[in-house]
């Protein structure tokens, strides 16, 4: 009796779950939730996984990125988290993610087109992303004058790039030696 007593003055010490929803404590680190509008495929998220959960790779025909998160491989670090640049990953306040039969229930796919070179036409990087670093360049103040003649340099991979500087500096030492 004793025992009732003290539950009724200082409460319940347990929780009803699993007949009752659990309320997790603020910053509970849960399942990782994707937005798939708002990923660019900066690949930051797969890079910064310690588990190799995320894994973001070119497709078979190599024209667009898949994304893949495999929810059984997840420590729920939250790094995808803090490195995400758009906040396509947050964390969730969900906890229950077990399945039933099928393992590949877990894992979670999006892909997104890529964006083809200007000189080489080989794909290098999502056209999401090139959007992406558009918009930002706006933002810091760059005119749409300036955002058109750059706009062929941002669309060229690097090997592109370096080539193009290696030409360029062979034509000015040629003409500084004659």
């Amino acid at each position: 009796m004793k025992l009732l007593d003290m539950t009724r003055k200082y409460g319940n010490a347990t929780y009803g779950y699993p007949l009752e929803p659990y309320e997790v404590p603020e910053g509970f680190r849960g399942k990782p939730s994707y937005d798939y509008e708002k990923c660019i495929g900066c690949t930051a998220c797969a890079v910064a996984c310690p588990s190799n959960a995320i894994n973001v790779k070119l497709n078979a025909k190599k024209d667009k990125l898949v994304w893949e998160f495999d929810c059984a491989r997840c420590i729920f670090c939250g790094r995808c988290d803090e490195v995400c640049p758009t906040n396509a990953v947050m964390l969730s306040k969900e906890f229950e993610i077990a399945v039933k039969f099928n393992k590949e229930d877990l894992k979670e796919r999006g892909e997104l087109e890529l964006q083809n070179c200007e000189v080489c036409h080989k794909p290098f990087t999502t056209k999401k992303l090139i959007a992406y670093d558009l918009e930002r360049l706006k933002r810091v103040g760059w005119s749409e004058e300036t955002l058109d003649a750059k706009t062929h340099y941002i669309r060229t991979c690097q090997e592109c790039k370096k080539n193009i500087v290696v030409e360029q500096t062979n034509r000015s030492f040629g003409k500084a030696q004659k």
